[in-house]
């Protein structure tokens, strides 16, 4: 025998060695964990074997074992189970068998029963084994597979397992996943067994696989290959569902670091099935590729691992051998997830996916039948099994929420107690995922578990168990009636509040009802996440997705109202969807609320306040975790005197401490006899600070070679953290020039950045700087002195005051980050990544065709092409806003951008679908304007830019005008920017005058005189003769009140079209709405009603049986009842199920025998005190008393001058008007006779007058912080609180009658005359509305200048509008009488041509064919004829001539001309006269039915007839006689009867000079106010018969109709219900219609809906504020 020469030799040691560390009897996927405890030989001591807790060993673990008084009690025990252990079976040998006694390879049966009703089939991973992968430890008796028939569902079950040879030590072989595969199949398909006698075959029952890692890909593969062979399609057939354990499906980064080292390893191979496994691998998408085609019948649920495992002390034991080099940096991190979420979940269409609390090894295994893990894959398989098997089909769906833990998995509640998938009732199973569309409703992007995770793997194994202890924590979580609601827990920074705010949050997961908690963490450096709003629509997306009832009820509110709440601000959401629904569901479990961060909050005085104010039928126990402040304890005390103080000393957390520190150290150094003298040293400077021992362990190991090194390490590192943060800035600062720059570089970015950066994101960042990183990640690892962390592939600061410390104390420092250049820096990134327009262009338009094509919810892949893209769009103007003021040089780059990209940046900012970003980037440019003017006041020369800064300024309002007038539109069609947005803006805005010459857009608008933005949005009347006395708003509606009669309009406030109407039937006296729900009140003199908006349903009737007037309303807390407010001060409350009153309160002294009654009651929001207002007397505050036990006397608001004067002579020479509660204090607003204003302090009695308003009436808006006050001369003034400084002013000659604001404060109305007002200025986005930006910028500190407005209301507004047959000239009537004409298409006026009384409105006008007569009607039924003669030769002007001046008794319906110009029909109500225009005389008239449900054209082919069109028939009748051609003709009353009840005729549209299209709308038998919509086909040739045919419903065209407009070049013109211009080319069936541009949203009043008219030449004419706006060439697109 040859020996072996000595290098061979040398080899076969090596390989001895390694595999020592890599057997594959040690260790799973992803490498060896366990070799922590082990000697260099790799044998494990005694005291290791005792320590060892689970496999792998980790340090990090969440709380397994919790108090029995905390988790209840489960005990179900294995050892006295009844079930058949099958033994290994002798396997024939295949070259995929190595058969092992105790894990063996091939299908193997551990479990049997007679008559099976299911087959669970368990596949193992890389490098596991048939039985060592599910065993606890490796330990047989810990195999958990039998544990699950201990439960009666899962009892009938037979237990499989696959084992396979896939360890990755070894020799090479060619084994792939393939073959893996083959060999399942094979062995499925001959299992012989033993079975017991009977018992169906693999494959004959239905089976479930549950694969662990690689095993999943295995059993893809396998249903791949067996779906298309015929030999296995009954196996495959009987497949209904997979369970995926930490599943690769994209492939793990570790695969490519494990065939490295098997590379670098002398005498190592690879292996195919590990390189199958790296990112990109071309096998995993080919499985993916086709099993996402095949699996549509497949119950999916896939698990990804939270904690990450220890693959670095394996490692580092190879090192120290000599068997691997350390050269690569991958192989320095000691932790890392082996496979990410993002691979672990397939992300198809009814998957169900959820986290278990485990590394990679611990997914498949577990301690006992009580691991949580254990039981969240065993109520999974229950759950499949109920699907899979006919004998239980229930779905888990519609557990009740008090079913006990055991039922109802843990961290995948949202799965199981309500599916993902689950449709509610009236939801379209095509629509989007339940939580889908819950997150878009509350404008939640992010997942509310990812925070939670991050922090769930940094708990430790038995940490946080003194809180347990405390004896405020055991009241709180037991819910005892007696024990505050609210504890507060208080502690340093550092000190670990966020990991025990995570551990209490998995502690009460693990209580009796998993949904019973919501949390939200509030982080300093992620602005979203800091937002109130933010918060509370996180834990109202929670909770939804628990409890089914509050689900419903939410997705009802929003689809009845119409509110995206994400959009909304925090107290609207509190009381829509808190105080109005969640509160008001009962539950007999609390609620628990965590919440983490309170310090770092954007407003954390504003939460306490909502906080104060919760009322609810469910317990609600909140846990607040904070740094201590002064703010914090003033308000708390102040608002929250319930709350119990808990504070975090370091004696709490210093066990804590040191098991961290020995954990950590024990694994850097394992067996080191320093060990403990290094622990000793780190605990006497760690002060009670996490985050500083954490910061100083990362120090040590990196200097763990030596026992010097880690000594030196330890001397070098400062007790306290500005200490230690200084040594890390002088770390960097040593570093080599490059390094140091790149460390500086990233770490503005981490520090100034709006929210956290993905690394693909700053990559792209920091491109212009650096190209081509080899891993950014360790380059971060490397440079940045510990000062960032990356997680789950983002990127933070480690702490929050690490933020603080970078951005305010690093300027005496080496190295510093000046704040304001590095938003300077930042936002010149981000403009230069948007500033490449043609390639901008290019990806946008694809993304919209993707979006458009793509039925999917999910981001189309071109998103995820361009990382950057999102953050640069949404936040380059937070950034500036935030730059150096006074740089000259940034603003004309910023111009620049504007000026060329600025629509672009539109287009692409809708395509994220939130146009939010750009009304907070307007207001963004306007925060740097107010620091630039502040800046600049204090040069010694003045600036050159001034000029510069108004366009700025001018750039900020235009965006906010085209958002609010287009924004809806912009967000259905985002390229609609570029062609349909720039001809509607003004011509001297600067979107028109940047963009003007080089629009895209075919089409021009014309006749409009203004040349700026107008703020009035819409100018509504209420209908003939009738006046609004209030106004109302609610929600995305609003309210007028109108007549005698006491009529409610409610219109929309999106497009200002009427909704629907309702009558109280008498004269209302006083109108109200709940805060939190559809209802509104009307009071009059006999009754009380209640109504439901949405519906106009009349929902409850009091009797009033007094006759004292109504002067207040306001429902109760639950809208259950309604307070009532009399004149003669007495208050009664009444339930309104029963209209029964359940009590009553006089607010008079005893005694009394002042009888003067009321003029003003105002009851507080939080229905605990009245004010009262008299004429001459002082304003009076009453607390209401239900049940008085003793008298409690008012209190008075006596001004200073009246304080001398006695009751005879008057208490108050100065009478008070008005008095309005300010929300969310114990403040009242008094208005006073002479127009001042007083606010008063009722609890301190303080008054603050102010005599600067001059208000003679007043509103506050929702949130108290705006006050709109009219004068006498009818302008409207804008007042900021509580400084009432002027914001805005509107000049409006005209009284005002009442005014209201918007319940989002950005609009407001008022009711002048006959009209209802909309306003809507720019004034309105208000700093405080950038919630997230209110903490970090300047702008509670600088003043800006009001805005003065002025609004033309001398222009008469337009009452009809008709075009002549030339299409050159159009004639308008007006409400002054007058009738004007003007010339097509400029819209210049030529001149009056008919004046009717000035109190008159013309609402009819008919123009002749030869354009030579015009008729004009006005509403007191007169009508005047006008001959006109166009200029000639000899006249350069129209000649104009009276012909007709006539009145009739009734209102005139329709004018209508002869074909042949003689005649004239006037069409009144009940009677038709046709009158001779030449002879100026009346031909003949006749009576008919109700004109307003018909119409009146020319007979197409005979001029001596005309024809009625009405919704049933089309009848001929002679013109000189209105009689009916022939008796067949004649309407029958039951014809007339019909007719009626089919309702009218709104429009005609002539088309081919044969058709007519018919709009006509019926009642709506489902909804008393409603109107049904018919567009139908009228064959006019059919008139020249005797008998008209049939007509033809076109069916489906209706549904997109708001109203038919004309025709042009044969097709029929409409406006859709998005008010989007539109053309139908005829067909017998509908198909489909083009869309050519769309209306703006101050052109939708309903007159000028009404009126809009199309020539023939395709102009569009809209009136719009006493001008007619037209649109030429816009159909020609």
């Amino acid at each position: 025998m040859v020996p072996s020469p000595p290098q061979a030799l040398d080899f076969r040691k090596q390989r001895e060695k390694l595999s020592r560390h890599l057997s594959a009897e040690d260790q799973d996927e992803g490498g060896d964990n366990d070799q922590e405890g082990r000697d260099v030989r790799g044998s494990w001591s005694q005291e290791a074997r005792k320590k060892r807790a689970s496999e792998p060993a980790i340090s990090h673990r969440p709380p397994q074992e919790i108090d029995s008084s905390f988790s209840g009690s489960r005990n179900p025990s294995a050892a006295g189970s009844d079930f058949a252990r099958i033994g290994s079976q002798h396997l024939r040998s295949s070259p995929l068998a190595s058969p092992s006694a105790s894990d063996p390879l091939g299908l193997t049966l551990v479990y049997a029963l007679p008559s099976p009703i299911l087959d669970i089939i368990f596949v193992h991973g890389l490098g596991g084994t048939s039985r060592g992968t599910w065993s606890w430890e490796r330990d047989p008796s810990n195999f958990w597979p039998p544990w699950l028939v201990d439960d009666p569902e899962l009892s009938r079950a037979r237990m499989f397992t696959f084992g396979y040879s896939a360890n990755f030590a070894g020799p090479s072989t060619s084994l792939n996943i393939l073959d893996f595969a083959k060999d399942l199949l094979f062995r499925m398909k001959t299992h012989s067994g033993p079975y017991h006698q009977g018992d169906p075959s693999v494959g004959e029952l239905p089976i479930i696989f549950v694969a662990h890692s690689m095993g999943g890909l295995v059993i893809k593969k396998a249903y791949i290959i067996g779906k298309a062979n015929q030999q296995y399609e009954n196996i495959i057939a009987r497949i209904s569902a997979m369970v995926f354990l930490a599943t690769p499906h994209r492939g793990s980064a570790f695969a490519a670091m494990l065939n490295n080292i098997l590379r670098a390893t002398p005498g190592g191979s690879t292996k195919n099935y590990v390189a199958e496994l790296e990112k990109q691998s071309g096998s995993l998408q080919d499985i993916n590729e086709q099993f996402r085609n095949m699996c549509g019948s497949l119950e999916l649920v896939s698990f990804h691992e939270t904690l990450k495992t220890n693959v670095g002390a394996g490692i580092k034991k190879m090192v120290s051998a000599g068997i691997v080099q350390l050269s690569s940096p991958e192989l320095r991190t000691d932790w890392r997830q082996i496979v990410d979420k993002d691979s672990a979940l397939l992300e198809y269409p009814g998957e169900v996916s959820s986290s278990l609390i485990a590394d990679h090894h611990g997914m498949a295994k577990f301690k006992s039948p009580q691991d949580t893990n254990y039981t969240n894959v065993k109520n999974v398989l229950k759950w499949l099994k109920r699907k899979s098997v006919s004998e239980d089909t229930r779905d888990l769906g519609t557990l009740d929420p008090q079913t006990s833990i055991e039922h109802v998995p843990l961290n995948v509640s949202q799965a199981f107690s309500f599916p993902q998938h689950k449709v509610i009732e009236g939801q379209a199973s095509s629509e989007l995922p339940l939580e889908q569309r819950l997150m878009n409703i509350l404008g939640i992007s992010e997942s509310t578990d990812e925070d939670l995770d991050t922090l769930t793997e940094r708990i430790m194994q038995g940490s946080c168990q003194w809180l347990l202890q405390r004896q405020s924590f055991q009241d709180w979580v037991s819910d005892a009636p007696s024990t505050s609601g609210v504890l507060w827990l208080t502690g340093n920074p550092g000190a670990g509040k966020s990991i025990l705010a995570s551990y209490v949050i998995a502690l009460l997961k693990k209580r009796s009802f998993a949904g019973s908690c919501q949390f939200h963490f509030f982080l300093a450096g992620h602005q979203t996440k800091r937002s109130l709003s933010h918060m509370l629509c996180n834990i109202a997306l929670q909770a939804a997705m628990c409890h089914e009832n509050f689900c419903t009820r939410l997705i009802e509110l929003h689809e009845n109202t119409g509110i995206i709440f994400g959009q909304q601000k925090a107290t609207i959401i509190w009381e829509k969807i808190f105080e109005g629904v969640l509160f008001r569901i009962p539950s007999q479990n609390p609620l628990f609320w965590v919440i983490d961060g309170l310090d770092e909050a954007e407003s954390p005085t504003e939460m306490i306040k909502l906080l104060s104010r919760i009322k609810s039928a469910v317990r609600i126990n909140v846990l607040l975790l904070s740094r201590a402040n002064k703010d914090l304890l003033t308000g708390i005390r102040t608002l929250l005197p319930i709350t119990v103080h808990e504070g975090i000393s370091a004696d709490d957390n210093k066990n804590d401490i040191r098991d961290y520190v020995v954990s950590y150290i024990q694994r850097i150094l394992p067996g080191d006899q320093a060990q403990e003298e290094i622990v000793q040293d780190i605990l006497s400077k760690a002060s009670g600070s996490f985050l500083w021992v954490r910061l100083a362990l990362e120090r040590i190991s990196d200097n763990w070679y030596t026992r010097d090194d880690i000594r030196a390490a330890l001397t070098e590192i400062p007790a306290g953290m500005g200490p230690l943060y200084r040594r890390m800035i002088e770390l960097i600062a040593n570093q080599p020039p490059k390094p140091r720059k790149m460390a500086i570089s990233i770490l503005t970015w981490v520090a100034c950045a709006f929210r956290p950066l993905e690394t693909v994101e700053l990559e792209v960042a920091l491109k212009p700087e650096f190209q081509d990183f080899y891993s950014l990640e360790h380059t971060i690892e490397e440079v940045c002195g510990h000062f960032v962390v990356v997680n789950r592939s983002k990127i933070t600061l480690i702490h929050h005051t690490a933020a603080q410390f970078l951005l305010q104390d690093t300027s005496n420092l080496p190295v510093a980050i000046v704040p304001s250049e590095g938003h300077q820096h930042i936002t010149t990134v981000c403009i230069d990544f948007l500033s490449d327009s043609s390639k901008w262009r290019r990806v946008f338009s694809n993304m919209q065709t993707t979006q458009q094509s793509s039925s999917s919810p999910t981001r189309t892949p071109e998103f995820d092409d361009y990382p950057f893209l999102s953050y640069a769009l949404k936040y380059w103007a937070y950034h500036f806003s935030l730059a150096p003021a006074d740089s000259d040089e940034l603003l004309e780059t910023v111009l620049t951008f504007l000026e060329e990209t600025c629509l672009l940046w539109v287009n692409g900012v809708a395509l994220f679908e939130n146009l939010r970003v750009l009304t907070r980037s307007a207001q963004h440019f306007k925060t740097l304007l107010k620091r630039r003017a502040i800046s600049l006041s204090k040069r010694s020369t003045p600036s050159l830019t001034l000029t510069r800064d108004s366009e700025l300024r001018r750039w900020a309002n235009d965006i906010i005008r085209v958002v609010g007038r287009f924004g809806r539109n912009i967000m259905e069609n985002p390229a609609s920017i570029h062609k349909h947005i720039v001809p509607f803006c003004p011509r001297e805005s600067i979107i028109s005058r940047s963009f003007g010459s080089t629009s895209r857009s075919a089409f021009a608008v014309s006749g409009i005189s203004s040349k700026r933005w107008d703020d009035c949005l819409a100018r509504m009347t209420m209908g003939e003769d009738q006046t609004a006395s209030k106004v109302l708003c609610k929600d995305t509606l609003f309210v007028t009140l109108v007549g005698l009669n006491g009529t409610v309009v409610v219109w929309s406030s999106e497009t200002c079209e009427e909704i629907r109407r309702f009558t109280h039937g008498e004269y209302v006296t006083c109108m109200t709405s709940s805060r939190t729900s559809n209802l509104v009140a009307t009071a009059g003199f006999k009754t009380t009603r209640v109504w439901d908006i949405t519906t106009g349903e009349e929902l409850y009737r009091l009797a009033k049986g007094r006759h004292h007037h109504t002067r207040t309303l306001a429902f109760g807390a639950g809208d259950d009842e309604i307070l009532v407010g009399y004149d003669d001060c007495l208050i009664q409350c009444f339930d309104l199920a029963t209209a029964q009153e359940k009590w009553n309160f006089l607010a008079k002294e005893p005694g009394s025998q002042d009888h003067n009654c009321a003029r003003y009651m105002a009851i507080s929001p939080d229905l605990t005190q009245v004010a009262l207002v008299f004429r001459g007397r002082p304003v009076v505050v009453w607390n209401i008393q239900r049940s008085p036990s003793s008298f409690i006397p008012p209190k008075r608001c006596v001004l200073t001058e009246d304080s001398m004067r006695s009751a005879q002579e008057g208490d108050a020479w100065n009478a008070p008007e008005v008095a309005l509660w300010q929300p969310g204090t114990d403040h009242l607003l008094i208005m006073y006779e002479d127009t001042k204003v007083v606010e008063w302090n009722i609890r301190d009695d303080e008054q603050s007058p102010y005599d600067h308003i001059g208000a003679r009436g007043m509103v506050l808006s929702h949130d108290g912080s705006l006050l709109l006050t009219s004068d006498v001369d009818g302008t409207l003034s804008i007042w900021t609180v509580p400084t009432y400084r002027l914001t805005y002013r509107l000049k409006y000659e005209e009284l005002v009658t009442d005014m209201a604001f918007s319940p989002d404060g950005t609009r407001f109305y008022d009711i002048r005359g006959t009209f209802c007002n909309v306003w809507e200025p720019d004034a309105l986005i208000r700093s405080q509305d950038i919630d997230q930006d209110s903490a970090s910028s300047h702008h509670d500190t600088i003043s800006s200048e009001p805005v003065i407005a002025s609004d033309d209301n001398t222009r008469v507004q337009i009452t009809s509008l008709i075009c002549n047959d030339s299409n050159s000239l159009y004639c308008c009537g007006k409400e002054d009488g007058t009738v004007m004409m003007y010339e097509i298409p400029k819209g210049n006026k030529i001149r009056q041509i008919a004046k009717h009384g000035s109190s008159t409105s013309v609402i009819k006008l008919a123009w002749s064919a030869s354009g030579r007569y015009v008729a004009s009607g006005d509403d007191s039924g007169r009508i005047l004829v006008r001959r006109l003669d166009p200029p000639s030769s000899g006249k350069n002007e129209w000649a104009v001539f009276k012909l007709i001046d006539r009145r009739i008794d009734e209102a005139i319906e329709q004018l209508l001309f002869n074909t042949q110009d003689g005649l004239l029909l006037v069409a009144g109500r009940t009677t038709a006269y046709v009158m001779n225009v030449k002879t100026k005389t009346e031909l003949c008239q006749a009576r008919h039915s109700d004109q307003r449900d018909g119409l009146w054209i020319n007979h197409p082919t005979s001029p001596g007839l005309l024809v009625k069109v009405d919704a049933l028939n089309a009848r001929r009748y002679l013109w000189k006689t209105l009689l009916p051609q022939d008796s067949s003709s004649i309407p029958n009353l039951q014809d007339l009867q019909l007719a009626d009840s089919l309702g009218g005729v709104q429009r005609a549209v002539r088309v081919r000079e044969r058709w007519l299209v018919l709009e006509i709308l019926s009642p709506d038998p489902n909804y008393a106010s409603s109107q049904r919509r018919h567009i139908e086909l009228l064959d006019l040739h059919k008139l020249l018969s005797a008998i008209e045919s049939k007509r033809n419903t076109i069916e489906g065209l209706a549904m997109h109709v708001r109203c038919l407009i004309g025709c042009f070049q044969d097709q029929v013109v409409f406006l859709d219900h998005q008010f989007w211009l539109c053309t139908w080319a005829m067909e017998p069936v509908y198909s489909k219609h083009k869309r050519h541009f769309f209306l703006p949203k101050d052109w939708l009043s309903p007159t000028a809906l009404k009126l809009i008219t199309l020539n023939a030449q395709g102009m569009l004419m809209c009136p719009r504020n006493g001008e007619v706006a037209i649109v030429r060439s816009g159909l020609k697109e």
